[in-house]
């Protein structure tokens, strides 16, 4: 084992001389700073003497001495922390290691010595730094300072000496920024000032802090519990309802734990709540231990709490007293301005009154009465509606109203009375004016009505146009049905249409906007018979009627249609199936009285009529020309021709689309076989109209059919379709025939056709032949 390795236990010169060393350098602890000579050791610092204290080195009195650079030291800038040798005590030769910086801004506490168990101060230290507190010990006694200056003659903010020309304050140091001369670094009176308002800022500061922090006791001194009595503010303060208030009885009575405070507290209820814990300065409370009263402190607590709850009941009483007084004065206020109010009310009816009383008189005009109540209205505009004189005023004006209107002429003059009406529509309600208007207008024009000729509508009409300004629109309908239908209904039911020459309509629709209505309901339906019963008896050549009934398509609308198709349309349908049909040279006449009427029956109604009586002639007729293969130019002027008689709207509807289109594939396909010499178009005229078949009329200038070939022939002309035999071309013998865009022919009564062009053949049935081709 090695000798670095042994322990070595021996007491040395460097223990002896740290164990006896009063002032070893040692680090102040927060009990010493507070407490000073008063502070307990502790085995803390018993322990502190085996820490290996800092080396210290011995002066070098030999070495060169050293001074300082002086200069000026420019302010802001930091200072260097140069570190020194300085003795500590003048009985030893140790020096320690001391900061500058520390040495200015430190405090230095005076180290003591033990001397036989007697604390001494260390000899040879430095005085202690007082810093910037010297004097402030003042501030705790009682200022006899102040007080022997003010006996002596001084006058505070003043200065010192009998003249007083001392100076008012005190010679202060002013701390220089620097280590120059005075006044190297400009006035100092800067830094007077900036000393005093951070004076002044400290103190407020400190009487800030004085006002919030809480006491603070020594902790030498035993403390007592000091009680806090309470006045009445605060017993009725806690008398005051809480959330905790419970109006019930009996939950009043359940027992309450009471966990808020530093106890648990059980109560005998929700009262209890606001009953606050004694309050003293320290918990708990302090044991009685010489006597106990408990009787009489019951009875002391009965007497507080009677107390406490007189003090509660007579300060909610009192705020009670004072909440009413409150609402009285409230209502005081308020009955006041009613009494006012009413008062003001009062006079304005007073005023009223006596402005009315002048339409009373039996000599009051209609202008007079126009500006009293024209006066009450811009005067009181509120009370004018409130008391209704608004409505009074027709009844105050209808009999000077009658008087004016006594020789008014409705027929000569119908908007003589007009200007006073709108004039008195200004002041009158809605309701008063409209009264006025059924009172004396409507009489006067039922009465001229009765001299009125239905059958001259203009005077009237007049009259109803002249007041659409001045009365309502349901008056005027009211007032046309009142006077004007009882006339119109008499002249219809003495009208005549066969012989009467004036136009129905022309004194009749006048009056639709008015009374459309009324007449609907009890002149229409008469009209309406009536030319019924007329087209009776009448022919579409004839071309007067239609103007006739176009006229009342506007007031009659879905009406009118019932009555073209019960008696026009029959018409038209029986002149176009006997009228003549001829393809070339002359204009289908009935067609065109047809025509006429797609205004009022409508293009789908036209075009029905001509598929079912115009367009399946027509085809037949032309498949029959066709087969005489007539000349290409002559078939399509006709087509052309035909085609034109058609309105636009007509050749839209697809049963008159469809026609064509089928003429134009019966045309083209007869272009494609050779021509040959046409013969003159057949005549379909027939000179007395008949009711007999499609194929009679056709056929009605040919032979009786001998064959089966003529009867498949015969069956496509009626269908329209193509049949025209291909010459120099023949199979088995029989001669073969283009039936549209087939090719056939017959052999013992059976159809043979070829759909690729004659390479092949097969039977087939006539009817399924001719559906096939159609197709």
């Amino acid at each position: 084992m090695s000798d670095d390795e042994v322990i070595r236990f021996e007491i040395t010169d460097y223990d002896l001389d740290n164990e006896f060393n009063p002032n070893r350098n040692r680090k102040a602890k927060k009990e010493h700073q507070i407490y000073g000579v008063w502070a307990k050791d502790s085995d803390e610092e018993d322990n502190e003497d085996n820490i290996r204290q800092r080396s210290r080195k011995p002066k070098d009195f030999s070495a060169p001495i050293g001074f300082v650079a002086g200069g000026v030291q420019q302010a802001g800038k930091k200072k260097e922390a140069n570190k020194e040798l300085q003795p500590t005590e003048a009985s030893t030769s140790r020096s320690k290691i001391v900061d500058s910086s520390e040495e200015e801004d430190g405090v230095h506490e005076p180290l003591t010595s033990d001397t036989a168990g007697i604390r001494r101060q260390g000899q040879g230290m430095r005085p202690p730094h007082l810093g910037g507190n010297v004097g402030a010990w003042e501030k705790h006694t009682k200022g006899i300072g102040a007080k022997l200056l003010l006996q002596m003659g001084y006058q505070p903010g003043k200065g010192l000496g009998k003249d007083l020309q001392g100076i008012s304050a005190p010679v202060e140091a002013t701390v220089r920024k620097g280590r120059g001369a005075i006044g190297a670094y400009g006035p100092e009176k800067a830094a007077l000032k900036a000393k005093k308002e951070e004076e002044r800022r400290l103190k407020e500061k400190e009487e800030q802090e004085k006002g919030t922090s809480e006491k603070t006791y020594n902790w030498k001194k035993s403390h007592k519990g000091r009680y806090f009595y309470r006045d009445a503010e605060d017993v009725i303060q806690e008398g005051k309802p809480t959330m905790h208030t419970i109006g019930s009885s009996e939950l009043a009575r359940v027992p309450v734990i009471d966990m808020t405070g530093k106890q648990k507290r059980v109560l005998s209820g929700y009262h209890a709540l606001r009953a606050a814990a004694p309050r003293y300065e320290h918990e708990p409370r302090r044991q009685l231990q010489h006597f106990s009263a408990p009787q009489l402190t019951h009875n002391l607590q009965m007497v507080v709490d009677c107390c406490e709850q007189d003090i509660i009941q007579n300060a909610r009483e009192l705020q009670a007293a004072e909440d009413e007084i409150v609402v009285l004065e409230r209502d005081l206020e308020e009955c006041n301005k009613n009494i006012l109010e009413q008062d003001e009310v009062l006079n304005k009816v007073e005023t009223i009154l006596q402005r009315v009383e002048k339409l009373n008189k039996p000599d009051v005009s209609l202008e007079t009465a126009y500006e009293v109540l024209a006066d009450l209205k811009d005067t009181f505009p509120l009370e004018y509606e409130m008391f209704g004189l608004g409505t009074i005023g027709g009844n105050i004006v209808s009999p000077l109203l009658s008087a004016l209107l006594a020789k008014w002429d409705p027929l000569q003059s119908p908007d003589e009375p007009i200007p006073t009406f709108l004039k008195w529509k200004k002041l009158l309600t809605e309701e008063a004016y409209n009264s006025l208007l059924w009172q004396h207008f409507i009489p006067h024009v039922t009465t001229a009505a009765e001299t009125w000729n239905p059958r001259t509508p203009e005077p009237m009409a007049r009259v109803f146009a002249a007041w659409r300004a001045a009365a309502a629109d349901w008056l005027l309908r009211a007032g046309a049905a009142q006077a004007v239908l009882p006339a119109l209904l008499a002249a219809v039911r003495a009208w005549d249409p066969t012989r009467d020459t004036q136009p129905l309509h022309a004194w009749v629709l006048p009056w639709h906007d008015l009374a459309g209505d009324a007449l609907a309901a009890s002149a229409y339906p008469l009209i309406r018979a009536r030319l019924a019963g007329a087209l009776g008896a009448w022919h579409p050549a004839d071309g007067s009627a239609r103007p006739l009934l176009a006229a009342w398509r506007a007031a009659w609308g879905d009406q009118l249609r019932p009555l073209l198709l019960h008696h026009v349309l029959p018409k038209l349908e029986h002149c176009l199936q006997h009228a003549p049909l001829e393809l070339v040279g002359r204009e289908n006449t009935a067609w065109l009285w047809c025509v006429q009427w797609v205004e009022l029956l409508g293009a789908s109604t036209v075009a029905a009529l001509a598929a079912r009586t115009l367009l399946p002639r027509w085809l037949a007729a032309l498949a029959a020309w066709l087969n005489t293969a007539p000349p290409h130019a002559t078939v399509l002027a006709s087509y052309t021709h035909f085609k034109k008689m058609f309105p636009e709207e007509v050749l839209k509807e697809p049963a008159v689309r469809d026609a064509f289109r089928k003429a134009l594939d019966m045309m083209n396909r007869s272009t494609d076989i050779d021509s040959i010499e046409p013969p003159p178009p057949p005549s379909f005229s027939l000179p007395e109209p008949k009711e007999t078949s499609k194929i009679n009329e056709i056929l009605a200038t040919t032979n009786p059919l001998k064959s089966f070939s003529e009867l498949l022939e015969s069956r496509c002309i009626e269908r329209g379709i193509t049949f025209v035999p291909i010459l120099g071309k023949s199979r088995e013998g029989r001669p073969l025939y283009k039936i549209g865009e087939l090719q056939c022919y017959v052999i013992r009564n059976v159809i043979m056709y070829s759909d690729d062009g004659g390479r092949s053949f097969g039977p087939i049935g006539m009817d399924r032949l001719l559906n096939m081709v159609e197709e």
